[in-house]
């Protein structure tokens, strides 16, 4: 992989245009299915299961809930419940499966919209979860699943990370100026997954152009989905907003529509201790000026409504103890007027620049330029991070996603070079052998930093243990032991930890 800009010739990408469309693979692995508590898959084998109009509002693995053990959290249903039901959570896209029970404190009902609030067992470990419905009709059932959408967690930590990560474009054949081979089957996009998940961050921010939606009639109904699939190879909690190429407004095909289908709410808050996070739509304009004619959309620049605006301002005052980081796709530093037909400004830009002089919002979090860049205006730092496949508009660039840790609840460092450059992608890599009660984790660090790496490995059940690192949890069933480990690795080395039985 080559780490800069290239041009490219726009004939040799619109042939091979179709012939990407037919050969892309689907993108979530064979191994990576939802799976349930073996009990109740039996009782369902032997019941009927019928529909109803039932959703699972919130959460949604594009909107997670951090949930404590030995507390509560809310899970917001729409449609017709009947009066029995159970809730549970299984471990997600894991070998080894935990089912976690959780008594249900209280039902509110308003209209067709139901919040149940449910109890975290002080038991349970700490993962990320599938949370399943369960519901009873005189032994008719259904089972609603949303995956990935909880983190239970012991405690918040005054000291964690997170990833920002932003314009996959899924669908875009702008990256074959910069790797063939790597932007065909959205190859990039999976090893830059693969390597957060081995640095392990506590949660992911995407900061919008999931997908394309730019070149083929109904290129949503296919992106969408395959989108879909890639967001469940997170091993973290995953949080999304959109950006003007998931909202384009096409013949027969409205981005946000399906975005809403898909992902849920278009903007939304959440916190994590100390710290509040905004997720903000800067697409956020009608429909008649988000059209699509062809190739060509009318603006692909940003916009604030002023229904959203009013939503920024009122959710930071309803958390003024905490710290703010906002993310979206459009930087609000920069003026979007020339990307735009008819030369529409970043419609309320000025006004959110006012409300995060005002509230000191500690970060703003985009995207949308393909290039990484720092500016700190009045305390408030200004992030911009280059893409994991598109094209790269400047010299310097290349493809990656950012690292951003907090210290003692104070932000430590966001830049893995100065002044302002983020994370190459392909510099991470992790590999397995395991023969018996024997086993091996080989740890590869191109980077130019040490880092602490993270691994799974699956070995006959029995107790362990390994030459250097650290056990971070143990899960056995079924024969099969499961053992996630860490482990500190130099800049620029290749580290290998022995696992061996006791």
């Amino acid at each position: 992989m080559k780490y800069y800009s290239k041009s490219y010739n726009k004939k040799i990408i619109l042939t091979l245009c179709i012939i990407i469309f037919l050969i892309q693979p689907t993108i979530i692995s064979q191994s990576k299915q939802i799976k349930g508590n073996q009990y109740y898959l039996n009782l369902l084998s032997e019941t009927t299961i019928f529909t109803t109009n039932i959703e699972i509002i919130n959460p949604r693995c594009s909107v997670p809930v951090f949930a404590i053990k030995n507390s509560t959290f809310k899970i917001i249903l729409k449609g017709s419940l009947p009066t029995s039901f159970n809730v549970y959570l299984t471990t997600a896209y894991e070998t080894v499966v935990d089912d976690i029970w959780l008594p249900i404190q209280r039902v509110q009902s308003s209209n067709s919209t139901y919040e149940v609030t449910v109890i975290v067992p002080v038991f349970t470990p700490v993962e990320l979860y599938n949370l399943t419905i369960l519901i009873n009709n005189n032994g008719v059932y259904q089972k609603l699943t949303e995956p990935r959408c909880v983190q239970v967690i012991d405690v918040f930590k005054d000291t964690f990370s997170f990833i920002h990560i932003t314009d996959f474009h899924i669908g875009d054949l702008r990256g074959l100026s910069e790797s063939i081979k790597e932007t065909i089957g959205w190859k990039s996009i999976k090893r830059c997954i693969d390597e957060i998940n081995i640095i392990r961050p506590d949660f992911v921010l995407i900061s919008g152009d999931l997908v394309f939606g730019q070149l083929y009639p109904f290129e949503y109904h296919r992106e969408y989905k395959v989108c879909y699939e890639m967001i469940q190879e997170f091993d973290v909690p995953t949080f999304l907003a959109p950006g003007n190429h998931d909202g384009y407004n096409r013949i027969l095909e409205d981005g946000f529509s399906y975005w809403q289908d898909y992902f849920g709410p278009l903007y939304y808050s959440f916190d994590y201790g100390d710290y509040h996070f905004q997720a903000i739509n800067s697409y956020d304009m009608s429909k008649i000026f988000r059209l699509t004619f062809l190739f060509i959309p009318l603006n692909w620049g940003g916009s604030i409504s002023d229904e959203q605006l009013n939503w920024i301002e009122q959710d930071l005052q309803q958390h003024s103890s905490k710290h703010y980081i906002q993310f979206m796709h459009h930087n609000p530093l920069w003026d979007t007027g020339k990307d735009s037909l008819i030369r529409k400004d970043y419609e309320n830009r000025e006004n959110l620049l006012n409300i995060i002089d005002e509230y000191n919002v500690d970060m703003v979090l985009a995207g949308h330029v393909h290039w990484d860049s720092v500016n700190i205006e009045n305390d408030t730092i200004f992030i911009t991070t280059t893409t994991p496949e598109s094209e790269i508009r400047v010299l310097d660039g290349y493809w990656g996603y950012r690292l951003i840790e907090i210290k003692d609840n104070n932000i430590y460092k966001y830049n893995y070079k100065e002044p302002k450059y983020s994370i190459p992608s392909y510099h991470l890599k992790v590999n397995n052998w395991q023969e018996g009660r024997l086993a091996f984790v080989e740890f590869t660090n191109k980077l130019e930093c040490d880092i602490i790496c993270h691994a799974e490995v699956i070995i006959p059940a029995g107790e362990y243990q390994i030459s250097e690192g650290t056990f971070i949890q143990q899960r056995t069933q079924d024969r099969i032991t499961q053992l996630f480990i860490s482990c500190q690795v130099p800049a620029d080395s290749i580290k290998t930890v022995f696992i061996s039985s006791i």
